[in-house]
């Protein structure tokens, strides 16, 4: 049987080439688009938007009346929009693939006590080359051990309204899990401040029209190792979201990520 999918967010950069994926997806029924009140996209017909031709499928701006007939939302949109959803979500117990970023801590303890009542995935980067990423840093992390400086760059369009990314964040928590001595900085001021020996910078970059890119250095003494990923266009992480919706559909109500996804592709 299909997944069923409402895309939120579904006429931003991202939410579009989920859309765009969704229709073209044997496996996956787009029954909806959700966009906020200001869209002028509300009310038109998503398929005339994107494949010229009509599909039947709406743009609204009400999630609830859709979410009984859906299998999960696809999230990409901002942090209060995102909550506003999940709770509606939480109340019909579906499930939620959320590619949001900029939450801060409180409003990721708010997303946690909801996913008690929903299936929820959630990842600051849905592509599965960053995943893959995500499992050698720590391992990389323990075996260069304390004598390495550790910096993060990323870099990304200059529309993107939080710095640092979502994915930036998540490569510190990842490496600070295995350097607990870490103290977490972003960029660098003043022209006397030297260099800490236990600290882990990130630098925020916008610039045009990057997608995405992050870069991980380790610097020895006499020797650099860099991890680096370039995200080429956004259809990674609309491949992502839909293998995560694929993935959470019918899964029991708790918090998920794509890491799940990667090792149950994997057969693990």
């Amino acid at each position: 049987m299909n997944t069923k999918v409402i895309v939120s967010g579904c006429l931003g950069r991202m939410g579009r080439e989920i859309s765009m994926l969704a229709l073209l997806d044997s496996k996956i029924e787009l029954i909806a688009g959700i966009e906020q009140p200001t869209s002028l996209g509300l009310g038109a017909d998503i398929g005339s938007i994107l494949l010229g031709e009509n599909k039947g499928i709406l743009i609204a701006e009400d999630l609830r009346g859709y979410i009984e007939n859906a299998d999960l939302v696809i999230e990409f949109s901002a942090p209060d929009a995102t909550l506003r959803h999940l709770r509606i979500v939480s109340e019909f117990g579906k499930g939620m693939v959320i590619g949001t970023t900029g939450f801060n801590a409180e409003q990721l303890k708010e997303l946690e006590s909801f996913s008690k009542r929903a299936a929820v995935l959630i990842s600051p980067n849905m592509s599965i080359g960053v995943n893959v990423l995500f499992k050698i840093i720590p391992q990389l992390t323990e075996l260069l051990g304390e004598d390495y400086n550790i910096e993060i760059v990323e870099v990304h369009h200059n529309k993107k309204k939080d710095a640092p990314s979502g994915t930036a964040k998540r490569i510190a928590e990842l490496i600070k899990g295995v350097r607990k001595d870490l103290v977490l900085t972003c960029g660098r001021e003043k022209s006397n401040t030297q260099r800490k020996k236990n600290e882990l910078a990130i630098h925020a970059l916008r610039l045009g029209e990057i997608v995405g890119e992050h870069k991980i250095i380790f610097a020895g003494n006499n020797e650099v190792v860099e991890l680096s990923h370039s995200a080429v266009s956004r259809d990674i992480f609309a491949i992502g979201a839909i293998l995560g919706a694929k993935y959470i559909k019918d899964k029991k109500a708790g918090l998920y990520t794509m890491q799940d996804v990667i090792s149950a592709k994997l057969g693990g």
